[in-house]
């Protein structure tokens, strides 16, 4: 019994891997100091007030009703929407970053047959 492989050329093609518009994570700079809520690892809910100038970025919708689940890369808080979208927050674009431009994808197609 033989087994011959075959390999076929490798094929290269750009994946995207920016989000799209509609998805793209939104940061926000408060412009003022605000209250926020942080959960501990018990589920209990703390609140806490976060300094102007700290930059928030959206994860989603938070557990709290009327709320986003917002980071500053260090931790995890949820934040009234109207309180992140109002006057008082600025919307800054991300630094474009490597992994928001393409990327080349290998694939390589490897066939077997067995005699």
């Amino acid at each position: 019994m033989t087994s011959t492989l075959q390999s076929l050329p490798t094929l290269v093609v750009a994946a995207q891997t920016e989000m799209d518009e509609a998805q793209a994570p939104q940061i926000y700079r408060l412009k003022k100091k605000f209250a926020v809520v942080r959960f501990d690892l018990g589920k209990k809910g703390q609140i806490v007030f976060l300094e102007e100038g700290v930059e928030l970025r959206v994860i989603g919708p938070s557990c709290l009703r009327g709320c986003f689940e917002v980071t500053d890369e260090i931790e995890l808080y949820n934040i009234f929407k109207v309180d992140l979208l109002g006057p008082w927050s600025a919307p800054i674009q991300p630094p474009l970053s490597k992994s928001n431009q393409l990327k080349p994808v290998r694939h390589l197609a490897v066939l077997g047959a067995t005699a």
